[in-house]
């Protein structure tokens, strides 16, 4: 083969989805060592990015008995496909769940058997070490979402070391804090680091992950229970910073969990009419970190949506932009709320289970090893 065309084979295998490519290991150990690479791995993952292509809709089976998992493909909802979960669950035991989503990498979390980074694109898991030095806690959790009020979990790319990262919050029964674990996958090892400064309201309310950052709902200190206030925790240097909130009246609504949708950073929040809390209304930061870009998107009334909207987030806009996919966590089906007429539609999806949450990923060839 002449050097013009070999030197094409990478441009024109890292369009390719991760399943042919893997098929295409067999075609010569050349071809086997490039697919295995780290580089051709980060070559493929930028140019999937760049197009907006192989993303896929994970269906995260909420079915305690049921120890599979769910995709499709996210611009059709077909081909479904199935697989294992890293953890295995048995009747009236904690079911694990997904927790965080990047490049291709699945967080997924266990109250009793631990955390792991997983790759279902590959089918590669990594379970994580358990923490030297746990905090002792009470593992109350809320029926149904199965989320232990007493931990806090992110996890996130670190731009700056070439490393993912995974925060553990635990809270501390003799401090009125939560101290905070970081784990590398680099040195495969967890260490602390500052304790939060700021009081975290809603346990189902894991870390966004945008610009290098984690990021939560919380609170000042002394001000429980409201959720006024989006904070971030920059996975490079792990100092803690305040992302500037919408210009709107506090008094009458507290932020409810915070997401990534469309690439830009988006928070629910609550509004009452007089003491009764009857709707949510969805703000989008078109500009990460300008206050002024705060933008209303989204206005659900309780009684007319389909879903339990209090634990409502926003996963994605659908492939033409003119729907966004709304999950409650698992308690109903998600559904896509129509942005022109307002309007709400179930998510069907033919074969899969009878309720699930969603998150989004990305088809890679990152490894967890």
């Amino acid at each position: 083969m002449s050097p013009f065309l070999t030197d094409l084979i990478p441009d024109i295998l890292c369009r390719l989805p991760v399943k042919t490519l893997l098929r295409f290991k067999c075609v010569s150990k050349p071809w086997g060592s490039l697919i295995d690479g780290s580089d051709f791995a980060k070559f493929h993952l930028h140019q999937s990015l760049k197009a907006n292509t192989n993303f896929k809709l994970f269906l995260d089976n909420c079915i305690e008995s049921d120890d599979k998992a769910y995709s499709v493909d996210f611009d059709s909802l077909a081909n479904l496909v199935q697989f294992p979960r890293p953890f295995t669950a048995e009747i009236t035991k904690y079911r694990s769940r997904i927790f965080g989503s990047c490049n291709g990498l699945l967080a997924v979390y266990h109250r009793e058997a631990g955390i792991a980074l997983w790759n279902p694109s590959i089918r590669k898991c990594h379970y994580l070490p358990a923490l030297d030095d746990d905090i002792t806690m009470d593992h109350d959790t809320i029926p149904g979402y199965h989320y232990d009020s007493n931990t806090i979990l992110g996890f996130g790319y670190d731009v700056i070391s070439n490393d993912y990262k995974v925060v553990k919050m635990l809270r501390s029964k003799s401090k009125n804090c939560f101290e905070v674990m970081v784990y590398s996958l680099k040195a495969n090892s967890w260490r602390r680091v500052k304790d939060c400064p700021y009081y975290i309201p809603f346990n189902y309310n894991d870390g966004a992950y945008l610009n290098g950052s984690l990021h939560w709902v919380g609170d000042e200190e002394g001000d429980h229970f409201r959720g006024k206030l989006i904070f971030a925790l920059n996975l490079g240097t792990e100092e803690y910073h305040v992302v500037p909130g919408a210009d709107i009246d506090i008094s009458n609504y507290g932020y409810k969990n915070v997401g990534v949708l469309g690439g830009c950073l988006c928070v629910f929040h609550d509004w009452l009419t007089g003491c009764i809390q009857d709707h949510v209304i969805l703000w989008v930061m078109k500009e990460y970190g300008a206050k002024d870009s705060w933008t209303e998107l989204v206005y659900l009334l309780r009684d007319e949506w389909l879903t339990n909207i209090f634990h409502t987030r926003a996963v994605a806009y659908s492939e033409s932009g003119d729907k966004i996919l709304l999950d409650d966590g698992g308690g109903c089906q998600p559904g896509w709320f129509n942005l022109e007429d307002e309007t709400g539609e179930t998510l069907c999806i033919p074969g899969a289970p009878q309720r699930f949450s969603t998150m989004i990923y990305v088809e890679s060839l990152v490894t967890v090893n």
